[in-house]
């Protein structure tokens, strides 16, 4: 059963995806703010890109996730890596947050090559039988007793 999205639909507006964003990225550093420590910056760092590429990779709005990965790499910097929202001070911050927009751009980069495989059907299938088109295979019984010689 092939479930049809565009009938009737209207675009969800880009401000309502940047809220949406925002509230999962709020809620990821209160969860990595909770589960590591503060000289932990590495998993800090992994927990909001991940949840930014997630978010990439379901939003097809290329400015909702263009704001969110800004919104997930200064909450990074001003409230896990530094404190009281502070985004100047040591560069070692801005670093590790350069791996929010590289897991944004791995996130749309997903999405873009799975729009490319569906079909109208909404079934993926594999690039090569898109190419090649349908080929029939015929194999031989699967009993070898009643294999005929020809």
């Amino acid at each position: 059963m092939a479930v049809v999205r565009d009938q009737g639909s209207e675009p969800v507006p880009t401000g309502i995806q940047v809220a949406g964003g925002a509230a999962l990225v709020v809620g990821a550093a209160l969860v990595a703010a909770a589960v590591f420590t503060p000289g932990e910056l590495p998993g800090r760092v992994l927990l909001i890109a991940g949840v930014v590429g997630a978010y990439a990779a379901v939003v097809a709005d290329l400015r909702a996730v263009a704001a969110v990965s800004a919104l997930g790499a200064a909450t990074f910097v001003g409230f896990l890596a530094h404190r009281y929202g502070e985004l100047t001070g040591p560069g070692h911050a801005w670093s590790h947050a350069v791996l929010i927009g590289f897991a944004a751009v791995l996130g749309a980069g997903y999405r873009y090559v799975r729009s490319i495989n569906l079909d109208h059907d909404d079934a993926p299938r594999p690039p090569l039988s898109r190419a090649l088109g349908s080929t029939t295979v015929v194999a031989p019984p699967d009993r070898p007793e009643e294999r005929r010689a020809a």
